[in-house]
């Protein structure tokens, strides 16, 4: 499945109530549509700086883990409605031990799309084999530096030669299982910006499929603290577009902000900013093992579908399909920090 092209056409469409009626529609029909964040561990490798695990007060209540018996109800609960299955989002997924277990349950439950987050550092030429025979779609690589000095920096514990060591490991294995796809997340920060001119120069003999360039955005109290737009806007042409014309150059899917996204971040209309939380919240479903996980869904005794009833979900699109939205509307379902992002190929 080519899931980049679903995420491009849907963003093409401007009316958020087809957006919603399309959504309604897949839910009554009983097809897949749930993009699933999972996050089997509450672990990491490393401190980043820009990332809650830097903090050590975040990090006390960071810790939980899913048991296999766990992963086995979750995949028979939940598996059948999953469009894309997203494992590794606010923790390191290659600390979890039944990491493999995950993504061959997924691919036996027909789950479309399949990727790993990870930061790459645990990751051996034999478990990368491993993760793809079992039937991963998608390797999501995050770096924060793309030169020794500035990756090392940003990600604190790492090491750069073994972020080349992955890539050289991502070539072998993508020659032997072409459909795999590589993709880099790098976000964007005043320090880490220059690196980007680096991108030629790292990807020289292999191509990610896809690169993220995503602008920092804080995600709870990170040692990292220098939030401003100001200077990333200011060196956005001389660093941001020539990424762009790299991957146009390249033939890669590139996602990235335009400078009027940048811009708008922080003076949001609250009204739009609800509606299109909303539109973006509701295909997603996010689980981690944090202390009573079980009260948001208990996979042992309820299936996806009861779920949705039990959360009235036909009810709450209908009511913003045609209903009027509240201020405790909007205090409960609260917003999302997403940006509205340009996908270019």
């Amino acid at each position: 499945m080519e899931i980049y092209n679903i995420i491009r056409w849907y963003r093409r469409i401007r009316s958020p109530r087809i957006k919603l009626m399309g959504i309604l529609a897949l839910h009554l029909l009983k097809r897949r549509y749930v993009n699933m964040f999972f996050d089997p561990s509450l672990s990491c490798n490393l401190r980043c700086r820009m990332c809650y695990f830097s903090d050590p007060e975040a990090r006390k209540n960071m810790h939980g883990s899913f048991t296999e018996e766990d992963i086995q109800a979750i995949a028979n609960s939940l598996f059948h409605r999953v469009l894309r299955l997203q494992i590794g989002c606010g923790a390191e997924p290659t600390t979890f031990k039944y990491l493999d277990k995950v993504i061959k349950l997924a691919s036996e439950h027909g789950v479309p799309h399949i990727s790993v987050t990870t930061n790459g550092q645990l990751l051996t030429l034999e478990r990368l084999k491993q993760l793809v025979e079992n039937g991963l779609d998608e390797l999501i690589l995050s770096a924060h530096g793309l030169s020794e000095k500035v990756y090392e920096d940003m990600m604190p514990n790492a090491k750069f030669t073994q972020f080349i060591q992955t890539l050289e490991n991502l070539k072998k294995v993508k020659a032997e299982h072409p459909p795999l796809k590589i993709r880099l997340n790098y976000t964007i920060n005043a320090d880490n910006i220059q690196d980007l001119v680096l991108l030629p120069e790292v990807f020289a003999d292999i191509k990610p499929n896809v690169i993220q360039l995503r602008p920092i955005q804080k995600i709870g109290e990170s040692e990292y603290n220098n939030f401003s737009m100001e200077q990333i806007l200011q060196l956005y042409d001389k660093y941001v577009s020539p990424a762009v014309q790299f991957c146009a150059e390249n033939n890669i899917t590139c996602i990235y902000p335009q400078r009027e996204n940048l811009m708008s971040i922080g003076h949001e209309n609250d009204a739009a900013n609800h509606v299109n939380s909303v539109i973006e919240m509701l295909p997603c479903f996010q689980l981690s093992p944090f202390n009573g996980w079980k009260d948001k869904i208990d996979p042992y005794h309820e299936t996806f579908e009861d779920y949705c009833r039990r959360t009235n979900r036909v009810k709450f699109i209908l009511h913003h399909l045609f209903g009027r939205v509240t201020p405790e509307d909007k205090e409960k379902e609260g917003t999302t920090k997403a940006l509205n992002y340009q996908i270019k190929r």
